[in-house]
This record gives structure tokens, C-alpha cells and sequence, in this order.
């Protein structure tokens, strides 16, 4: 799915291991423990009954999600949880743009991606873009939505095109000028191209 998210990275990898952190019971006592107050590995041993070994890997875990902030007070170092980072990802996390850049195929290539990015808002096409390049990207993520590879009349096309943009005429249009669809007797179907782009190929 296409979004309106600019990220200059993915942020999917950061969320996984975020989240990953926090999907376990005892990293989340942990969590909860030095949100109110600092304390050292040997303290969360004793207060949640656990190995030292095992909170070692723990705190390794949230540490690597930057969860932890670290302060040596020998012989001790004090952990406690990074507010700072902890709201700044859960923000990222619950934006309407983030949720749908989640939906985007992991091998479209960045062009593609910025383009879409930059063009939809969801399901909404937000314009339709003046260089042919965008545009072929633009058409092709769209070909790739039709609900079924079949032919269409031109009503059935154009109900459909219009959930995308007020325009669907020129989408129409630009589906046969580019040789994605062919069109006899007001009725229109994939052509070899299109079937190709619908495939994914």
C-alpha cells in the first residue's frame, strides 16, 4: 500500500527490534521497574527473583533497542529507562502515515518508493504526476489494485478508477496510451503488459 510518510530511513528495522524488546513479560517488569527509578542489575535480580545472568541479557535487549540510559556509580552501573526514546518511537509507531508505510513491499525499489510516498495518501491519489516515469509508476501500483483480471466495461473502470482520483478519465486514458489495457466495443482488459505488471514482473 502507498503512503505519505517521507522517512529519510526505513523505520520499519528500528520498530522490529523496538517492539521485539517489549514483547517479552520480564523485559516489560523490567521496563516498569526502572521507569520510576534507577537502579542496578544486582537490585532487579532480587526484586524480580531472577538470575543476574538472565537480567544481563535482558537489559542487553532493551539496550540495543535504546531503551536503556546508563550511569556508572562504582562499583554499579544504573539503568533507567529512556523516556525520550520510548515516546518518540510509540509516536512514530501510532501516525497514520507510519501504519501505512508498513504496507509498502519491502523490494520496491526507492524511487518507487519516494513516488508513492510523495503521490498517495492511502487509498487517495493525491495528483497525478506531469512526468512520465511518475506516472508509470503512479498507473502501475494502481493496475496492481484492480480487484480481479478481468474485463471491464467502461462504467465498471471508471467507478472504480474514481475511488482513487476525481480524474479517472485521464487514468483511463493513460491505461491504454501506455499499453497496460486494450479497449474494443467499450470494453477493456489487461494486455500482455499489463498482466506482466499485474504479476509483479
Amino acid at each position: 500500500m502507498a503512503h505519505s510518510i517521507k522517512p529519510e530511513t526505513d523505520p520499519i528495522p528500528e520498530m522490529v527490534e523496538f517492539f521485539k524488546a517489549l514483547a517479552e513479560p520480564t523485559r516489560l517488569r523490567i521496563v516498569g521497574r526502572i521507569a520510576s527509578e534507577s537502579c542496578c542489575g544486582q537490585e532487579l535480580a532480587a526484586e524480580l527473583k531472577l538470575s543476574p545472568a538472565t537480567v544481563t541479557h535482558h537489559l542487553g535487549t532493551l539496550r540495543k533497542a535504546g531503551l536503556l540510559l546508563e550511569e556508572r556509580r562504582a562499583p554499579y552501573t544504573y539503568f533507567s529507562l529512556n523516556m525520550k526514546k520510548l515516546q518518540e518511537v510509540l509516536r512514530t509507531a501510532v501516525r497514520k502515515e507510519t501504519v501505512q508505510h508498513l504496507g509498502v513491499a519491502p523490494d520496491v525499489s526507492e524511487e518507487k518508493r519516494k513516488v508513492l510516498q510523495n503521490f498517495f495518501d492511502g487509498e487517495t491519489l493525491r495528483r497525478i504526476p506531469a512526468q512520465r516515469r511518475k506516472k508509470e509508476i503512479i498507473f502501475e501500483e494502481i493496475l496492481r489494485r484492480l480487484p480481479a483480471d478481468k474485463e471491464y466495461s467502461e462504467k465498471e473502470l471508471s467507478t472504480w478508477l474514481q475511488g482513487f482520483h476525481s480524474d479517472f478519465c485521464t487514468i483511463r486514458r493513460e491505461f491504454i496510451m501506455g499499453g497496460y489495457m486494450e479497449r474494443a466495443d467499450g470494453v477493456y482488459k489487461l494486455s500482455g503488459k499489463g498482466k506482466a505488471v499485474r504479476a509483479g514482473e
